[in-house]
């Protein structure tokens, strides 16, 4: 390995790491964890960023660069942390928790296991050039385009490309998508100084190591014991499905997945704590999903609903309500209605079909099979490990927690939604293809995964912790 390719590694790193404590310097529970989680992740991203609007004219030195705009942003929010970590209020001792030596041994093994798997999945990423089909056929075509060729190429559809043949265009099945993560395959391209698909590839493992952390350091800090959460983060990262999208890295679900876990987590804190940095955080992590995978549109808009309402006087959330019923009939007596989706654009939608132009026509008719397929791949499958028959049995042992906490009936809200989003989309769309072949259905199913898992962990929480505070405890004064 390289000097460059350690260095191109190392700032990301700094910066991210910076930026976390630029933003929280509030010191507590799992805070270290939480910053190297965020810091990994954000650090990536902001990477990609700085090859876009720096090295679109010179891709094969991109890092090179690109790094000086990257290292003016980690001093400069360094700098900030400093003087924001030396004026913050230090925190309140907290009381050592005890585990007995039987919970201790068995969380050692459990998490000599995660190791180890981690491990294997390093080895994957390492030994294995670009596996899965969509990662080499949609995702790095055009980060590999844009390397090779020297410079940054609009990518457009088959009829622009075709009705054009002067100019230097480039098409493909993903042509629309997104281009984040194509940029940060570019940095790390051309710091390893040629396309070397594993060390392309590496940013997987570090987003793997960057979700459990991150999830593992917010838990702590909204008062999950260190037993649960040390749980919740092997449960999660213990999971067949999520090890795949490591280990056979190039795909972008994982990305959204911990961008939308993320948000969640940092809303949650904002809404106990009222800290700006948290707010900023999972604004900016919400935002960023259509940024990272067209459907992550989808899910900013399921954001946005729900911190509406919770935001919103009780008298005003039953008019929000009643709103969004009058749309829905809308939709049932109107033969066509255009609605815009930040992302996607203005989607079509009528009796029978519904039309979006990113992503194509589909179809409106139902399908009994690809619900037993959606059922199969929960249920059946060993994707999950046992999660999702865990889930409802934690659901209904910590039911009255759950009730009392508002900020987890709306996080458990968004999750619903979710998942009932998914299962119109395979059983009452032509996308139910994707469900009975198991291929996007699992996808799409990951993406909700670790805001699930944080409902479980936190639902396991003590008491104390929960957030029963009326409506007018919990916003701050306008004044």
């Amino acid at each position: 390995m390289s000097l460059a390719f350690a260095l191109a590694w190392l700032l990301p790193l700094a910066a991210g790491i910076a930026l976390w404590l630029a933003l929280v310097p509030r010191r507590g529970p799992g805070w270290l964890a939480a910053a190297m989680g965020h810091g990994c992740v954000f650090g990536l991203l902001l990477a990609a960023a700085c090859v876009d609007l720096f090295a679109r004219a010179d891709t094969a030195d991109a890092w090179q660069r690109a790094a000086p705009a990257l290292a003016v942003l980690a001093a400069l929010a360094a700098f900030v942390a400093r003087r924001r970590s030396r004026s913050s209020i230090l925190p309140r001792q907290y009381k050592v928790e005890n585990a007995n030596k039987w919970t201790i041994g068995f969380l050692a093994v459990a998490l000599a296991s995660l190791v180890l798997r981690g491990w294997l999945m390093l080895r994957e990423i390492w030994l294995r050039p670009t596996f899965p089909w969509d990662a080499w056929d949609a995702w790095a075509v055009k980060s590999k385009t844009w390397f090779l060729l020297g410079h940054y190429a609009p990518f457009v559809s088959m009829p622009d490309w075709l009705a054009q043949p002067g100019r230097e265009l480039y098409t493909g099945v993903a042509w629309a998508y997104p281009a984040t993560l194509a940029w940060m395959q570019v940095w790390f391209a051309s710091a390893a100084g040629g396309w070397i698909e594993p060390q392309v590839n590496l940013p997987w493992f570090a987003l793997w190591i960057g979700l459990l952390l991150g999830h593992y350091g917010q838990w702590r800090a909204l008062g999950v014991s260190r037993v649960i959460a040390l749980s919740g983060m092997y449960a999660l990262g213990s999971l067949p499905l999520l090890d795949v999208h490591v280990a056979l890295a190039g795909y972008a679900d994982l990305w959204l997945a911990t961008m939308l876990g993320f948000a969640a987590l940092a809303w949650l804190r904002w809404r106990r704590e009222r800290d700006v940095g948290q707010l900023v955080v999972a604004i900016v992590c919400a935002v960023l999903l259509p940024a990272i995978k067209l459907e992550g549109a989808i899910w900013l808009l399921l954001c946005l609903a729900v911190a509406v309402y919770d935001i919103l006087p009780r008298r005003w959330r039953r008019l929000a309500l009643g709103a969004v019923a009058a749309v829905l009939l809308l939709l049932i007596f109107v033969s066509r209605v255009a609605l815009p989706v930040p992302g996607l654009g203005w989607v079509q939608i009528t009796h029978s079909s519904i039309v979006v132009p990113a992503l194509g026509e589909y179809a409106l008719r139902f399908n009994a099979d690809a619900l037993l397929s959606l059922l199969n791949s929960l249920f059946v499958q060993p994707n999950w490990h046992l999660l999702w028959w865990l889930a409802p049995g934690i659901v209904l042992w910590r039911w009255r927690a759950l009730r009392e906490d508002a900020a987890l009936r709306h996080l458990g809200a968004f999750v619903l939604l979710g998942f009932a989003f998914l299962i119109f989309l395979f059983t009452c769309t032509d996308a139910s293809r994707w469900a009975e072949s198991y291929t996007a259905i699992n996808r799409l199913i990951l993406q909700l995964v670790p805001a699930t898992v944080t409902i479980l962990a936190l639902a396991c929480r003590d008491s104390e912790h929960v957030d029963t505070r009326p409506k007018s405890a919990v916003l701050p004064d306008p004044a």
